[in-house]
């Protein structure tokens, strides 16, 4: 569960940009109905006459569920606590496991995946659920994805934002259908010919399956999927085969994104791993497939390729119906997503893909994602394996945009948009995390932008708007790029190089830069603070070969003033385009994404593997970038 409430810490709007950056433009009057991502909509057991019961989840009930289960099962917490001291974790696992299933066990279903007990959700009726009067019927703790609604209040009236609720434990055909006779309800109440939809994370998947077996209505008039689902995710398959590997420090990554936290925590992980999760969770695992083992949702979140794998793990005639169910969408619905929202496309509903990118999943699988959903998942593009990066001189070979004159591959060559299911109109955010897209002004403003107008039609209409950018949430600290081209590229033109301090409370020092892959160097002040938000430029010294498809990157290592993170560096990734491509090796289509650091081509394997488990690589290859910047400074004064 840890990991599905981080997905939800995402509470905040970037505090000092302004979202109402398009304030000017003409707004679609369409309303909005927000589909929300997994475990956003409360749920309720239902009476016998069919209003609401006991509430039995929602992010509301938690604290008071979880206090109530510390008080009930505090022994065996204690016990577990002690034992994990001497290296067992299963009593602790178990316990915590037990406490999960007394929580949330109504919430089950059966082998045929289908519930055990009556759950219901809110009333999908649009004359309560609209945000202006949502307070008037139900608490409003209970509206699902209250960030993004009130997000999307400042650009048009709380009056046009819906609310639509999900049982997000059944699959995403059967809440395309609870969505397909919403929109019709919300239509007929506004008098309104279509709906725009913004779409969530498992939202999304529900979005592509209404659009699958809906759209031919075109009830819609823009749709963006953040995030989504579309393809499922390898969490599904780690948690229902039970082979969860906690990624401890990106998670804390995640959070400090999540949270804006603009201190650096993750490196109390680097010389003391909290290894005793995995073995937690993985004797907490019994009890919570008790709860979502056989959750339709689940199963239909596996990715297409893996989803026959999971059967192996339950039992095939208990499970019969379950398995025949999710078959049946894995072999005709997912398969056809990407040319269900081609078609949508050409029916003139406007369908757009927003994404996140360049972290492996928080449960294990080694895959490109945003930490939850994996990148080709979510998008449908060709993606090189996790730590790697296409060969350079790639070129795009994708069917979907076969345009030789499109660049859909992302310039740090790990993404070949050219076969997403949408080319021209999928955007990457590299760095971003899953259900972050509100948390700064950039994503922000191009949701808003493809939610609310029909201005940008392809991701080449707007340079502000590129198909790649690297994220530019506070929590990263730093943001760099090279002057006179594209986001994410350089070429003979770029004679600059700007960084800016992304903090919204500290001062910044830069402390080096440092080019790999390129024989530059970048001259200016290093003496001065950069004040939070503001920029300064960086000479490009040295030439920049006159090559294509070819790989480079920036290191910017820095010091927060008066913070708790004394050093801290960001490496930004780019493509080389100053020439014609260079050779490509078929038969090396991958290479590693990053250049060695510095201290690899001093330090010896071996003692590098010990550096690396105290905990003190990075920072030792900090110190290398700061003494080389240094001694470049003097030679270049001298």
């Amino acid at each position: 569960m840890k990991k599905i409430i981080c997905v939800f810490l995402a509470v905040c709007l970037l505090v000092g940009v302004c979202p109402m950056a398009f304030a000017e433009e003409a707004y679609s009057d369409y309303p909005v109905i927000i589909v929300p991502g997994y475990g956003a909509s409360p749920l309720f057991l239902e009476n016998d006459d069919g209003s609401l019961g006991e509430q039995v989840w929602g992010w509301n009930i938690m604290t008071d569920l979880l206090l109530d289960q510390v008080k009930q099962k505090f022994p065996g917490l204690f016990t577990g606590a002690v034992m994990l001291t001497v290296g067992s974790a299963r009593l602790l696992g178990q316990t915590l496991g037990q406490a999960m299933l007394d929580m949330l066990g109504k919430l089950a279903f059966n082998g045929d995946g289908e519930s055990v007990n009556r759950i219901t959700t809110i009333p999908n009726d649009p004359a309560r659920c609209r945000l202006d009067v949502f307070e008037d019927y139900f608490d409003e703790d209970l509206y699902s994805e209250k960030e993004i609604g009130r997000a999307i209040d400042d650009y048009v009236p709380r009056s046009q934002i819906f609310n639509f609720a999900v049982d997000f434990r059944y699959g995403p055909v059967y809440n395309a259908e609870k969505l397909n006779e919403f929109i019709g309800a919300v239509k007929e109440y506004t008098g309104k010919e279509k709906v725009n939809l913004y779409a969530v994370s498992h939202g999304g998947q529900v979005t592509a399956a209404y659009l699958l077996k809906y759209g031919e209505n075109k009830d819609v008039a823009n749709a963006v999927l953040t995030v989504p689902a579309v393809g499922g995710s390898y969490v599904a398959y780690d948690v229902l085969t039970e082979q969860i590997s906690a990624q401890e420090e990106d998670l804390i990554v995640f959070i400090e994104n999540a949270m804006y936290l603009e201190q650096d925590f993750e490196w109390l992980l680097k010389s003391q791993p909290l290894e005793f999760v995995d073995d937690v969770l993985l004797a907490a695992m019994p009890y919570l497939r008790q709860v979502a083992g056989y959750w339709e949702s689940l199963w239909d979140f596996l990715p297409y390729d893996c989803y026959a794998e999971a059967f192996d793990y339950v039992d095939a005639d208990e499970c019969a119906g379950l398995i025949a169910k999710t078959t049946d969408f894995h072999e005709n619905v997912m398969v056809n997503f990407g040319e269900a929202l081609r078609r949508c496309r050409d029916l003139g509903i406007n369908v757009n893909i927003v994404a996140g990118d360049s972290h492996p999943t928080v449960t294990g699988s080694q895959v490109n994602s945003d930490a939850i959903i994996g990148t080709a998942s979510a998008t449908g593009a060709k993606v090189a394996p996790f730590g790697q990066r296409f060969s350079d001189g790639y070129v795009c070979a994708g069917d979907i945009c076969a345009d030789e004159t499109h660049n859909h591959l992302s310039p740090s060559m790990e993404i070949d948009a050219s076969y997403c299911y949408l080319p021209e109109n999928t955007w990457f955010v590299e760095g971003m995390y899953h259900g972050m897209t509100l948390n700064e002004a950039y994503a922000e403003a191009l949701v808003m932008k493809l939610l609310l107008t029909d201005d940008l039609k392809d991701v080449y209409t707007d340079p502000a708007f590129p198909q790649f950018r690297a994220s530019e949430n506070r929590a990263w600290a730093v943001y760099g790029r090279f002057n006179n081209t594209e986001s994410g590229y350089l070429n003979g033109d770029s004679v600059a190089y700007t960084v800016t301090n992304l903090s919204d409370e500290y001062g910044m020092k830069i402390l080096s830069i440092a080019a790999d892959g390129l024989d530059i160097t970048f001259e200016g002040d290093y003496s001065g603070t950069l004040a939070p938000g503001e920029s300064a430029e960086f000479a490009v010294k040295g030439d920049i070969p006159k090559i294509g498809a070819a790989r480079a990157a920036v290191t910017v290592t820095y010091r927060l003033k008066n913070s708790y993170t004394p050093l801290g560096y960001r490496t930004f990734r780019y493509t080389v385009d100053n020439g014609a491509p260079a050779a490509y090796d078929a038969e090396s289509p991958y290479a590693p994404l990053d250049f060695n650091p510095p201290a690899a081509e001093l330090i010896p394997a071996n003692v590098a593997n010990l550096l690396k488990k105290l905990g003190v690589w990075d920072f030792i290859n900090m110190l290398l970038r700061i003494l080389k910047q240094f001694a470049n400074t003097i030679k270049n004064r001298f």
